[in-house]
């Protein structure tokens, strides 16, 4: 028995390593004026959903060209700055400004999934300005990135040498989507139960002399 419970303790501790990673959120800092690519990392499907959020605000709703909805949110401050890949599901922002500073996160809606709203998973009639705030499962979030807009002082000062950043977009940290972490999470979970299964089998079929 005191080999099964190595392996159960082995097991635990992968686990809970995979899951301190679950809520790592990338970080980058860029420029004002800049234009800002986040990726989502994954191809959506064409029968899939994919929002982005911005501080708890929907900002964008992509399915296809007809049935997506670019908002403008809170303020307007993203009106006629946003760009979709319809493929990927990723969002550009062109012109940033200081105030685009906060937490962007992007959630898909897969085929399976149910009780999500009709309204927010097709937009025949596109309403912009409307403002739609976060109601989400946090297993459907698969990106979570906290930006910083720096405030650029290009052209106050002619006579100053201006340095450019080589590397304007930093990411500092990024972690597995939830999605993932369950999927690996099951197969751990079935190769413990096959393990000690193999193990008590084995005991038995060898008992201890002693």
């Amino acid at each position: 028995m005191m080999r099964s419970d190595t392996v159960l303790t082995l097991i635990a501790f992968l686990i809970f390593g995979m899951f301190c990673h679950t809520d790592a959120v990338m970080s980058l800092s860029v420029l004002e004026g800049e234009t800002v690519f986040l990726n989502t990392d994954v191809c959506k499907k064409q029968q899939e959903t994919m929002r982005w959020y911005f501080n708890d605000s929907l900002i964008a709703l992509i399915n296809d060209p007809d049935t997506s909805c670019l908002y403008d949110g809170v303020g307007g401050i993203f009106r006629h700055r946003l760009e979709v890949d319809y493929v990927t599901g990723s969002l550009n922002i062109t012109n940033i400004t200081t105030e685009h500073t906060g937490r962007y996160e992007a959630e898909i809606i897969r085929s399976e999934s149910s009780g999500k709203s009709e309204s927010l998973k097709r937009s025949p009639k596109c309403n912009s300005t409307k403002i739609y705030r976060k109601n989400v499962n946090a297993e459907d979030i698969i990106k979570s990135i906290s930006l910083t807009v720096n405030a650029s002082d290009f052209g106050k000062n002619n006579n100053e040498d201006q340095i450019v950043p080589e590397d304007k977009q930093k990411m500092i940290c990024s972690g597995p989507s939830s999605g993932a972490v369950a999927g690996i999470v099951v197969v751990l979970l079935l190769a413990v139960v096959a393990g000690v299964i193999y193990i008590k089998k084995h005991c038995q079929n060898h008992p201890n002399p002693n």
